[in-house]
């Protein structure tokens, strides 16, 4: 990858400030840099990163920028339509609202490498330009996974929802919910249960939601289990603060007091939800691995009506078809109508 020029007169601005300043201290081991230099340091600074960027993403394959507009509109008519706030990690927040400020942050430390002398600058604009595309191809599919949950809820029509809790003998509750927060559940060490229940008012149902981790999915049942791996194992449930690959699950919930436990890890029993739904680029479909990956934990969850893979990168045709027996993959791209027929299956 090769950047615009600019970025080198940006930094080539931001060398001669330093070395102007000789009460600036920059080093392999060593960064001092004084309060009243810092503010004019800080701006030269993130004119190279804003200038690195923009030339980057001009030519990256995904569309960052429509994903930030689509994320934003669903986020806003779900916040009004419910009066709740919806809660993200910060990096991925700043991803969505404000996609150049969120590349910007993916090489801060990269560019601070450069700038210590721990990365000669020839070699920084291969190792910067590496680090964005997976990085942000990484940002990406997390943003995208957000928005399609965030764009499955408000296509359900919500008109109320509820957290989920457990009571004083461990059983789900419902409970008043002023925020969503994706992986986030009431804390247990064992039992997995929905983050909370939406009344639909298209399907004039309740439906139980929750997203937890594709790796965590995968810790859900073993056949034996070992006192370590229970150790392990023996956390509290509520992950909306990690950045990683989640699975979305739903359920049709007849009554709100009897909603499910999906997993009780330490008793290794699970409650198959209706559906599992993953997000993937479309070349990841021939990929045996990532399929596989994606077959084992249909194969732990058992959802009733299948495993539905959503293709990020779709081009304009819709549609769907079948990978292996009991997961079909939608053709979705940005489009919020194309989910339709994955909610069908919950009528």
């Amino acid at each position: 990858m090769t950047l615009d020029p600019k970025w080198k007169r940006e930094y080539g601005i931001l060398s001669e400030f330093i070395s102007s300043n000789p009460e600036i201290h920059i080093s392999p081991h060593e960064v001092h840099i004084p309060k009243d230099r810092r503010d004019r340091f800080y701006a030269h600074f993130d004119n190279v990163r804003a200038a690195i960027v923009e030339s980057w993403s001009r030519s990256f394959a995904l569309d960052i920028f429509a994903l930030s507009q689509n994320y934003i509109e669903s986020e806003t008519r779900l916040s009004n339509t419910l009066n709740c706030k919806i809660q993200l990690p910060l990096d991925l927040s700043s991803f969505l609202h404000n996609p150049q400020q969120g590349m910007m942050r993916l090489i801060y430390n990269r560019l601070f490498e450069l700038v210590q002398g721990k990365i000669p600058e020839g070699d920084f604009e291969w190792v910067v330009g590496n680090d964005l595309i997976v990085d942000t191809t990484a940002m990406f599919r997390r943003g995208y996974e957000a928005w399609v949950a965030l764009a499955l809820t408000v296509e359900l029509e919500p008109d109320g929802i509820l957290g989920v809790a457990l009571d004083a003998d461990n059983k789900p509750l419902v409970v008043e919910i002023g925020e969503i927060a994706f992986g986030r559940q009431f804390h247990h060490p064992a039992k997995r249960i929905p983050e909370f229940v939406l009344h639909s008012k298209k399907l004039g149902r309740y439906i139980a939601f929750k997203m937890p981790l594709a790796r965590e999915v995968d810790s859900y049942y073993v056949p034996v289990e070992i006192a370590t791996q229970r150790l392990l194992r023996n956390r509290n449930g509520d992950t909306s603060s990690v950045l990683d690959s989640r699975v979305i699950f739903l359920s049709v919930v007849p009554d709100v007091n009897k909603t499910p436990v999906y997993a009780d890890m330490h008793k290794r029993t699970i409650n198959g939800p209706d559906l599992t739904i993953e997000s993937l680029m479309e070349k990841n479909l021939t990929d045996s691995e990532t399929i596989g990956q994606v077959q084992h934990r249909v194969g732990i969850m058992k959802p009733r009506f299948g495993g539905n893979v959503l293709i990020m990168d779709a081009k304009s045709e819709s549609g769907s078809f079948k990978i292996m027996e009991g997961i079909n993959a939608f053709s979705i791209g940005l489009e919020p109508s194309r989910l339709q027929p994955i909610l069908e299956k919950l009528a």
